[in-house]
């Protein structure tokens, strides 16, 4: 039995290497892309179909124009659709296949447009280096017995793949991303964010607005930071990848 364990668990680890785009980290990934995909779209809509869109016009243009300004700065073949949802939580998420959804509450945060292409690009970034995947993944190494499980369709599952996502306390209790994963995105998503025209410096500005609101005390603020290392260590790595990202904001504003 011990044998047979081994051999699964060292052929889980064959199957599933992978590299993360933009960093080219190797990471463990045995979900396969469609069937993330698949998904990814199943979770969205039941998220739709238990929340409340805004109706503002001018909000809702303002998501759907960062969303595909940042999404032609990605190479992966999703089928985009940015959702806004009328919500107090200070709280954003992108599911594989590129289904991105943003609350009304951290638009308060973001303030401007280059702040919410922060966010945007910091939840686009964990779908597209397939964050959510790779945690069920180790999740599931760390539980051989649960490898079976497969990728079934019911509640609990959907449940599970909702977590791994930090889509928010209104589907599920999330499950926070490692710090890894934290400032991989960070990363990913300056890249993205001046790769499409926007300063990337607002990346500094919003975490400074963010750790500000978590001074204040407001209990929708748990859900988004709780997933998050500490504010001064985010902003100082920022504050490192900053000459990259301002070469590629400067080269997008010159095009």
């Amino acid at each position: 039995m011990r044998k047979l364990l081994l051999t699964l668990f060292l052929s889980i680890l064959f199957i599933g290497c992978a590299t993360t785009p933009m960093t080219d980290r190797k990471q463990v990934v045995f979900i396969s892309t469609e069937n993330e995909i698949a998904m990814g779209e199943e979770a969205f809509r039941e998220v739709l179909a238990t929340s409340t869109l805004s109706t503002d016009k001018e909000k809702i243009a303002m998501v759907e124009r960062v969303g595909h300004r940042l999404a032609a700065q990605v190479d992966a073949d999703f089928n985009w659709e940015f959702a806004l949802i009328e919500s107090d939580q200070i709280n954003a998420f992108c599911l594989p296949g590129g289904k991105v959804g943003i609350y009304t509450g951290i638009l308060d945060v973001t303030e401007t447009e280059d702040g919410l292409a922060v966010v945007m690009g910091h939840e686009i970034a964990h779908a597209i280096a397939r964050h959510g995947a790779e945690r069920m993944s180790q999740n599931m190494i760390l539980g051989l017995g649960a490898i079976a499980l497969g990728l079934s369709t019911d509640s609990g599952d959907r449940a599970k793949y909702l977590a791994a996502y930090g889509v928010g306390s209104a589907v599920v209790v999330a499950l926070p991303y490692s710090r890894k994963h934290e400032y991989e995105a960070d990363y990913i998503g300056l890249i993205l964010m001046a790769k499409a025209g926007y300063d990337p410096n607002e990346a500094v500005t919003f975490w400074q607005r963010m750790s500000e609101a978590k001074g204040g005390g407001g209990s929708n603020l748990a859900e988004f930071i709780s997933t998050h290392p500490a504010d001064d260590n985010r902003i100082e790595k920022l504050e490192a990848y900053m000459p990259e990202a301002m070469n590629y904001y400067k080269a997008s504003i010159h095009r």
